[in-house]
């Protein structure tokens, strides 16, 4: 087996520019969902971008725009304590746009009366990004759980904000 040509110096310090860029949108990502910080969550967005939470909606992938969805981001946790880790980062740069793997722990917490005070996913986000003017943006983002352990009324999809700012995305 011979060894391959490596990239022009330049073409690599790029790469690597790029793909740490793109980590960093991904902790501003879960660090505005932790914070509840809305406006440095739907600052990592594309405007518009597609949204494919079919495991937590059982709705079809879906267009929308930044805002709207960290209203329906709000709806879904804005009363829950949250903590998302991401890990096992594998991305793939192609000039202006890429993909990439992220692994995620997503712990929600709410004290209640109707059962355990906790609710964890297990999965992984399978995004896309693309290169704007204010830096790498998510254009595709797709979340997928493996499984999950705890309590998931405490994401309460018959509240009738929740509802509403789904129906805002995905249609009624």
């Amino acid at each position: 087996m011979g060894l391959s040509t490596p990239p022009d110096t330049d073409v690599m310090v790029q790469n690597l520019w790029d793909r740490q860029q793109i980590s960093d949108v991904m902790l501003r990502f879960g660090r505005g969902l932790d914070l509840h910080d809305w406006k440095l969550y739907a600052d990592t967005l594309a405007d518009p971008f597609e949204v494919d939470f079919f495991d937590l909606t059982g709705r079809p992938p879906a267009t929308t725009t930044p805002s709207v969805w960290a209203e329906f981001a709000s709806a879904c946790l804005g009363r829950l304590v949250v903590m998302h880790q991401y890990s096992n980062f594998s991305i793939d740069v192609r000039g202006d746009e890429a993909d990439g793997i992220f692994y995620h722990v997503s712990r929600h917490r709410m004290p209640n009366r109707n059962g355990d005070d906790q609710y964890t996913q297990y999965g992984w986000y399978e995004n896309s990004f693309r290169r704007t003017d204010d830096g790498w943006k998510i254009s595709r983002l797709k979340h997928t759980f493996q499984w999950c352990d705890g309590n998931p009324t405490l994401i309460d999809v018959s509240d009738p904000a929740w509802q509403a700012a789904a129906a805002a995305i995905f249609g009624a």
